[in-house]
């Protein structure tokens, strides 16, 4: 017999197979079809346009709300701290009138603008370790920033609603975009209540909206499994939110 012609392989599916995509049509794309939003990052990067968004975003929002619900939350635990005794009258007035002028506006603005590039990174740092190091997969660095770069706009809707509620009710506190709604409020909170209500929201539509769209990206830029994707990035999830509401719980007041 004739040795048969082997047939050829085809080459794996790459996420550079389609064309590269401007930072708008990218940006788009995360709302509207997620799964088509990640060609051509693996060659050229733009993490710096979704990062800007942020910023902007956060910044924005950070000085819209400083007056009307930050410095009010803020007054309510110096008064608390005036009724333990641990502050002055005229310490609550000195530090009121500073935060109420423009270097208070800018601290809290400068605040934001410092710590959501940190929270980004870390963010990339938990993605990077579950596709990376517990799926073993090809996967940079850099990729994973891309990753929670772009998927983070998905979650300035989610911004938009706690910023309306903000401004409704005067005060940072109490905010709930997620199944935290459900836990019945008392005051002071308990520690079981603010862990509930934290974690609910934490696995809440939106959030699993942001989720969703991570574990799409993480896979798209890795080439890995999106199921084993979604398994190691969701469960890495969870734990995160447990601890973080474990924390909650251990800095709220009540009992």
């Amino acid at each position: 017999m004739e040795p048969q012609p082997l047939e050829a392989v085809p080459p794996p599916a790459s996420t550079d197979a389609g064309p590269s995509l401007s930072v708008f049509q990218r940006a788009v794309a995360i709302f509207t079809r997620p799964t088509a939003a990640w060609s051509g990052l693996t060659t050229r990067a733009q993490w710096w346009f979704p990062l800007l968004v942020m910023v902007v975003f956060s910044a924005g929002f950070a000085a819209a709300l400083h007056q009307r619900a930050m410095l009010p939350m803020i007054m309510e635990s110096w008064d608390q701290a005036i009724a333990d005794g641990k502050m002055t009258t005229e310490q609550v007035d000195k530090m009121e009138t500073f935060m109420s002028g423009p270097v208070g506006m800018a601290m809290t603005v400068g605040q934001q603008v410092i710590v959501l590039p940190i929270i980004l990174l870390l963010s990339a740092l938990f993605v990077w370790f579950g596709v990376a190091f517990v799926l073993g997969k090809k996967y940079r660095f850099r990729l994973a920033f891309e990753n929670v770069a772009w998927a983070s706009l998905v979650t300035i809707p989610g911004q938009f609603l706690a910023g309306a509620l903000a401004w409704s009710r005067e005060t940072m506190k109490g905010l709930h975009t997620g199944f935290g709604i459900l836990v019945p409020e008392s005051d002071p909170a308990t520690k079981l209540q603010s862990a509930l209500a934290f974690f609910l929201d934490a696995i809440g539509p939106l959030s699993v909206w942001y989720l969703a769209v991570l574990i799409i990206g993480a896979a798209a830029l890795s080439g890995a499994p999106r199921k084993s994707v979604g398994w190691v990035i969701g469960g890495l999830y969870v734990a995160m939110m447990v601890c973080f509401a474990a924390v909650v719980a251990m800095m709220t007041r009540g009992s």
